[in-house]
């Protein structure tokens, strides 16, 4: 008897990942990850900077995408096995793993920065600046790429357009949820591999325990703009009762990343200094002056800058190893405020900080920010950086942003409606007061020292 091909990935998080080739969705995955567009994923670290701050943290997005399409094979066996037979929609469960596979397609090198970057450059070309969801769409739409040739090839016309969907509006189903809820395959994936990669201690999840006590329920969804169409429900996600100490700890666990990794004093300060590099690359490229940055013209991230309208094909040339060339290049270039940046980022120069506390700010915290509105407004985003950002118990929202179908909730016994973790978890309820994290990063150090002697 022969055995079906197969074809694996070893991986940290998950073990031995095995794509069973005899299997239409595995054997499509298989191929989409071998095409130039998956494989531009190797060269984007899936934490940014964060390397400079945690030295383990240098895993990729390929990495993570293909464990997302891991947990999500597993989430989906646990869905369709409460939808009966006759009612499931296998043309969906495609859909949905196709779509888990392919959902950071899209993202640039160094997101964060870079994103916050292109916002600056393109804030006076009406619809060219482009989030990374909006790149995912248009690679995995692209009339040229591989990555449409080969869905039209597996599952027909329509079925690059229907994951590119699936990945930029609301979940419409419980196939969907497996992409996009409370306890989707992209989170449930980034949570445990960005703990394992940077070493830290910030809580564990019982995986095992919440896929086992995994239930569904039907929750509101919420309607944009000025609709006055009732929303449609939304059937998601949510956990037994009994699961409810080890959802609270994944909540938990979640919330301390964002406050211990993902929005760390040294990594922001980083990104804050990147962000500042690639704005004056792309005003001296827009200016004509590349050569001044030692750059050739013909260089991905000169060509790139120097078209208001960015194109997909542009987009795709560009990954971390384009940036740090340019970083290389401009510690010998002409222009001093960039080398001045450039040399910082490569010899990790960091940037001193001082925090402010915005919700309950003492005197002097309100003394420091009233000398900085009087004194050094003039030197905001110069040699001086603001970064402001939410924290709650679903990440870097602000407070109540959490979409319903992204809410942890619970299902308790003998009732028929999920509620709000926050209703049924103490720890969980204390810590959705609003909260924001509040940093002025300072490039020099006697403007540093002015505000950090600064007291009520």
């Amino acid at each position: 008897m022969s055995l079906e091909p197969t074809k694996r990935i070893r991986d940290p998080v998950h073990g031995l990942i095995v794509f069973n080739l005899s299997d239409e969705i595995d054997r499509a995955a298989w191929e989409l990850i071998d095409t130039p567009e998956f494989q531009r994923l190797r060269r984007v670290k899936q934490l940014g900077v964060s390397e400079f701050t945690f030295p383990g943290a240098t895993h990729t997005r390929f990495s993570h995408c293909v464990g997302v399409y891991h947990v999500a094979r597993r989430l989906m066996r646990v869905t369709t096995s409460r939808i009966p037979g006759q009612k499931l929609n296998q043309h969906r469960i495609r859909v949905s793993l196709l779509a888990s596979l392919l959902h950071d397609l899209g993202h640039g090198p160094f997101s964060h920065a870079f994103e916050e970057a292109e916002k600056s450059r393109l804030r006076d070309t009406p619809g060219a600046y482009k989030s990374h969801e909006q790149w995912t769409a248009e690679i995995i739409t692209n009339p040229t790429g591989q990555i449409r040739g080969i869905l039209t090839k597996g599952f027909g016309g329509s079925m690059a357009e229907e994951i590119a969907d699936l990945l930029k509006g609301e979940p419409a189903d419980l196939y969907a949820a497996v992409v996009s809820s409370s306890f989707d395959a992209d989170r449930l994936d980034y949570l445990q591999r960005d703990k394992l990669m940077t070493g830290s201690g910030a809580g564990g999840i019982d995986f095992d325990w919440l896929v086992d006590n995994l239930r569904i329920t039907s929750v509101a969804s919420e309607v944009d703009g000025d609709s006055e169409e009732p929303a449609a429900p939304i059937t998601t996600f949510c956990f037994a009762e009994k699961a409810a100490q080890a959802a609270e700890a994944f909540i938990l666990a979640r919330y301390h990343l964002y406050s211990q990794v993902y929005f760390h004093r040294t990594t922001r300060g980083i990104e804050q200094l990147l962000t500042a590099f690639l704005k004056r690359l792309s005003d001296l490229v827009a200016g004509g002056l590349t050569a001044k940055v030692c750059l050739t013209a013909d260089h991905p991230l000169a060509s790139f800058y120097s078209s208001k309208q960015p194109s997909i094909d542009g987009y795709l040339t560009l990954d971390d190893t384009t940036v740090w060339s340019a970083v290389e290049a401009a510690t010998r270039g002409k222009d001093e405020d960039l080398k001045a940046l450039a040399v910082r980022l490569r010899d990790r120069g960091r940037l001193k900080a001082i925090e402010i506390a915005t919700e309950q700010p003492t005197a002097t915290d309100k003394a420091r920010r009233e000398y900085i509105d009087k004194n050094l407004t003039a030197n905001i985003g110069k040699s001086i950086f603001v970064d402001r950002v939410p924290l709650t118990i679903y990440g870097g929202l602000k407070t109540g942003e959490a979409r319903s179908h992204k809410r942890v909730r619970i299902l308790r016994s003998g009732q028929d409606t999920a509620v709000d973790i926050t209703k049924v978890s103490k720890a969980i309820a204390a810590l959705t007061e609003k909260q924001e994290l509040l940093r002025y990063y300072f490039a020099e150090e006697a403007q540093w020292k002015q505000v950090d002697a600064v007291r009520e």
